[in-house]
Parts: C-alpha cells; structure tokens; sequence
C-alpha cells in the first residue's frame, strides 16, 4: 500500500473542508497580519523585509489551484477578487448588477464549490495512493482518476462498465 506523498499534501484537506476556512482565506487575502510573519533575524534579511509564512503561502497556493480547477464563470472570479480587495455585498452587489443577498449567496455557492473540488481531489488521491485503486484516463480532460462510480458513471456495455469521460467533463 502506498503512502501519501508530500507533493500529495498541497491539496491541504485539513484546511480547504471548511465553508468558513474557505471564507475567510478569500475575505483575509490581502489583509496581512504580522502573525503571518517569522522573526527570521537573519543576517541576509533585506532591512525592512519580513519573510512570509511558508504554511500561509502553501494555504493560498492550494486555495488557488482549487479556484482554478472550479470553471468558474467570470462573473463569479469578479465575485471572488472583489471580496479579496475589501468590497462589501452592497458595493458588489452594484458593480456586478445583483441584489445584495443574491450576492451573499453567490459567494456561499462559490465556497461550498471550492470545498467540493477540494474533497473531490481529496479522494482521487487516497483511492489511488492510499488504497491503491485501479485508474481511468478520462478522453475529454486525460485527467487520470479512480475507476469508481464517484468519478465516472455507468455504462453497461463498456468492459469496465463505466463511460470513457468523467463527471466533471460531462
């Protein structure tokens, strides 16, 4: 049986599958807090310049790489940058041409969204490391993913009776 790997551990699913981590990681982006950095001392410190947790930026890459693998529309990226850069609902609301709680539920379709993708890769990668599941390349995306009926659906006159493309593509 295979172990998790360290390259494996950047979907950080003990962070991202949380609604309110998710949050809160967007709302905080760009606020920084000086917990955020290490007091490195270092005499190769540039005067001035504190060096950035590693934790954080490994969090906000993840965080990252699950925003790009949702396909959201352009509509909901703006959603998402405007609450990075400090917007309210109200001020989103009128920039993008919806209805102030529509956009609070917006914003918690986009959250549930990056939770699901991130358990979703969460999985992909305990079936096939941990558990040691067969795989299947998917013919529209050549995403290599379990041969499970949480990947791919039925089709009963395949061999091994599921369709050639994944969920996600279809």
């Amino acid at each position: 049986m295979a172990h998790i790997t360290s390259k494996d551990l950047m979907f950080q699913p003990f962070v991202m599958n949380d609604i309110g981590v998710v949050e809160l990681l967007i709302e905080f982006r760009y606020k920084y807090d000086d917990n955020l950095f290490l007091g490195g001392g270092s005499t190769r410190d540039v005067t001035g310049v504190k060096a950035v947790n590693q934790e954080v930026i490994a969090t906000y890459a993840s965080l990252d790489r699950l925003i790009n693998q949702c396909n959201f529309t352009n509509q909901q990226l703006l959603l998402i940058k405007m609450v990075e850069k400090g917007y309210t609902h109200r001020e989103i609301g009128e920039a993008i041409g919806i209805e102030n709680q529509n956009v609070k539920k917006a914003l918690k379709t986009v959250y549930k969204a990056v939770v699901k993708e991130n358990e979703r890769q969460w999985r992909r990668v305990i079936y096939t490391s941990t558990l040691g599941l067969k795989t299947k390349q998917c013919n529209k995306c050549g995403e290599h993913l379990p041969a499970t009926n949480e990947f791919y659906s039925d089709n009963k006159s395949a061999k091994d009776r599921l369709l050639s493309i994944c969920k996600t593509c279809r």
